[in-house]
């Protein structure tokens, strides 16, 4: 009988993050000058980058601001939108800033959204546009621990919605090693993320998922090659970030150094925007 061997490391440059809290603040700084972001600028129709040093100032903003608006470490933070730059943004703010993030699919119901921010507990909701705030203005009254609505676009009827330019604002007033403090205080065993599962059987299910978890998957997958994501190659992201897969990608493009283009947001022009960036995963 054949003797079966465990597959071979290899090495793989990466951040050496022990939490997803830390991640990026050490990708920003190890990677600064390379892209980290494309995306499609619609007023030009061309593409745009963004390095990781670019980023890191982002987050960090944003980090910052959660920390002004009174996010406390352990509080839940929900996420209702599309696959897009600032959903990245806006996920590596809440954990940098010790929160736990919860997204919520797009095209949920406004009950449906109600329900995982409510069981969730969430204090705050980012939101993508104004069709999106709609949806929790509706339930709002049903939500006693939501304090805070934060919109990326801010056109049209938000409300009272605060947004994502006015949170870097504030965060620009608070010292950024109030944010690295809080990002070094989370432990591997504190919860990164709850995933809501689709609820074919009942009510969704948030499944508590550990900085622990998340990171040593990273380690795994990156050592093995099972995802085969390396230094120089260019990822085209559509997947919903809100699953669990398109969030593992996600995480891997910027705990190895590598750049994600994001769909424009309409699948119909996928086909178009994959000749376009030339994408090799």
């Amino acid at each position: 009988m054949e003797a079966t061997t465990a597959p071979s490391t290899v090495p793989v440059e990466s951040t050496e993050s022990k939490t997803i809290a830390d991640l990026l603040p050490k990708a920003a700084a190890k990677y600064a000058d390379r892209v980290a972001v494309k995306y499609k600028d619609k007023a030009s129709g061309g593409w745009r980058d963004v390095t990781y040093r670019e980023v890191g100032e982002i987050v960090s903003e944003a980090g910052r601001g959660l920390i002004d608006l009174g996010i406390q470490p352990g509080d839940r933070v929900s996420l209702l939108a599309s696959t897009r730059p600032e959903w990245t943004y806006a996920d590596f703010a809440i954990s940098t800033a010790g929160a736990v993030v919860v997204p919520i699919y797009p095209t949920n119901s406004p009950e449906e959204c109600e329900w995982v921010a409510g069981n969730s507990e969430s204090v705050a909701i980012v939101c993508e546009d104004a069709s999106q705030v709609a949806k929790i203005a509706q339930v709002r009254g049903n939500l006693p621990h939501l304090r805070h609505v934060i919109v990326i676009d801010g056109s049209g009827d938000v409300g009272d919605a605060l947004t994502l330019d006015e949170l870097r604002e504030r965060g620009r007033g608070r010292d950024e090693a109030e944010l690295l403090a809080r990002a070094e205080a989370v432990k591997p065993e504190d919860p990164f993320t709850f995933i809501y599962t689709s609820g074919t059987t009942g009510p969704p299910k948030g499944c508590v998922l550990s900085h622990d978890n998340y990171r040593k998957i990273l380690t795994s997958v990156e050592q093995l090659g099972t995802l085969g994501v390396e230094e120089d190659d260019l990822i085209y992201l559509f997947l919903p970030l809100a699953h669990a897969f398109a969030l593992l990608i996600q995480l891997v493009a910027f705990d190895v150094g590598t750049k994600i283009a994001y769909f424009g947001g309409d699948t119909k022009a996928i086909v178009g925007e994959l000749a376009e960036v030339k994408p090799t995963y």
